[in-house]
């Protein structure tokens, strides 16, 4: 059982990192910008979004919460800041979209 939690562990950081090259190519933020956004460094993000093992700690998935808008689109209320989110619901704000479905076309689309 130990196994599958620790594949299940890298496979979530993995996915995490994923969304973080996603949510740096919608937002156009580089890997030198987001390094001075969440103060980790540039080595260490490169690494990563490689598929490098990467640790991911919980400052940096705030930051990167914050450096990307996730959490106001979040937010129910006035008060909600990323400080209260706890790292899976960071993780899951920067993990990979859903897979979009196929544009259904009409009848006289080609």
């Amino acid at each position: 059982m130990g196994v599958t939690s620790e594949q299940d562990r890298i496979n979530k950081i993995k996915n995490t990192w994923q969304g973080i090259g996603f949510w740096m190519n919608k937002r156009g933020i580089g890997p030198q910008a987001l390094a001075n956004a969440t103060g980790y460094s540039i080595d260490r993000i490169e690494r990563g979004l490689r598929g490098e093992r990467e640790p991911l700690s919980s400052d940096f998935l705030h930051a990167c919460v914050n450096a990307f808008g996730l959490i106001s689109a979040r937010a129910k209320f006035f008060e909600e800041t990323d400080e209260i989110l706890g790292d899976d619901e960071c993780m899951e704000l920067l993990g990979p979209l859903p897979a979009v479905p196929p544009r259904q076309g009409k009848l006289w689309d080609d």
